[in-house]
């Protein structure tokens, strides 16, 4: 009815090892799974473009990536328990410094730029606090500083150029906002509305220079080019010429935006009405020589007529009068083809 002593001793121990087996079958498949996503996450850190390693709280390196071996310069090997202070002394002095140091202390993430003088090289870093220490990314971004310097000085010879300028250049937006400006604009902007760049909205301008120019906005943004003479009185009783261009911005498929010059011609245009009124002046002048003066000529011509029966001792006389008349008469025929537009004045 019970078994013996032996038979539960043997049944005890059988069932011990059976636990036993399957306890170890199970820490076995638990490390072998940790192995198996230990590499596949060494596969993933060796495969990213960037430099990546890790420190334990006492500043020794832990891991080493092959892109940062390529950049250091260093073998892992040699690096893997060495202190990163002592091993590249340099970046004491710079901005990695107190950065993983706060990223460390703090228990934050930070990202920040650094030039790295023992490789003439600017970096892009990330240090990211983990249970044991740091994980430290970065990236080198020495061509895409250059780019970014070349533009920004690219950008300030822009600038120059623009504030150097007496014309007034802006950009306006869709909602007819304006977007940017040079300094000649915004002292006139000043002027109008007592307002400064960031500060004035539309509502701040005389609501019939506005209108003319949304209307003009209006225009430019079916995608049409195209330039506007304006006159304007000062206070002082002078009138202002300006020629107005307005240029639609393109994107890839729809005007975004309106590029828009504004150059005072006042001196060009009183230029020209010099010019005109001097043509005014020769034309009236050519008409008076061609009709007043041509109506005593005229008199005299025949006049020189009535004559013709005099003595031959008078005909030499004659001759040398309707020469010089008919010398007058080809002058004003000349004048009066220069006013009519005439090339040479012939007629």
């Amino acid at each position: 009815m019970y078994a013996s002593l032996p038979s539960l001793l043997r049944l005890g121990t059988g069932r011990r090892f059976r636990s036993s087996q399957l306890t170890l079958t199970k820490k076995s498949k638990t490390e072998r799974a940790l192995a198996e996503k230990t590499a596949e996450l060494e596969n993933v850190l060796e495969s990213i473009t960037d430099a990546f390693y890790t420190v334990d709280k006492d500043w020794r390196f832990t891991y080493v990536n092959s892109e940062y071996e390529r950049i250091q310069k260093r073998n892992r090997q040699d690096l893997l328990g060495k202190n990163i202070w002592a091993e590249f002394p340099y970046a004491a002095e710079l901005a990695f410094y107190p950065q993983y140091h706060r990223a460390m202390a703090e228990q934050v993430s930070v990202h920040f730029e650094e030039y790295n003088p023992a490789r003439d090289m600017w970096v892009t870093a990330n240090a990211y606090p983990t249970a044991s220490g740091l994980a430290i990314y970065f990236r080198d971004i020495t061509a895409e500083k250059k780019i970014r310097e070349q533009v920004y000085l690219d950008g300030q010879d822009l600038r120059a150029i623009i504030n150097n300028t007496s014309d007034l250049i802006w950009s306006v937006d869709k909602q007819f906002h304006i977007i940017t400006g040079n300094e000649a604009f915004w002292k006139r902007v000043a002027e109008l509305t007592g307002k400064s760049a960031g500060t004035v909205t539309n509502d701040d301008f005389e609501p019939k220079l506005l209108e003319r120019y949304i209307a003009h906005y209006q225009e430019a943004f079916t995608g049409k080019a195209f330039q506007v003479i304006r006159e304007r009185q000062e206070e002082t009783g002078l009138t202002i010429y300006e020629q107005l261009s307005f240029n639609p911005i393109h994107d890839q498929q729809s005007v975004i935006g309106v590029n828009c010059f504004l150059r005072d011609i006042t001196e060009q245009q009183q230029h020209i009405r010099k010019i005109e009124k001097q043509n005014q002046c020769l034309t009236d002048i050519a008409w008076a020589q061609s009709h007043r003066v041509r109506v005593p000529l005229a008199n005299i011509l025949g006049l020189l007529q009535l004559f013709e029966a005099m003595g031959p001792e008078d005909q030499d006389v004659l001759q040398k009068l309707s020469a010089a008349a008919m010398d007058l008469d080809k002058v004003i025929r000349e004048i009066t083809g220069y006013a009519d537009g005439n090339e040479g004045g012939n007629l």
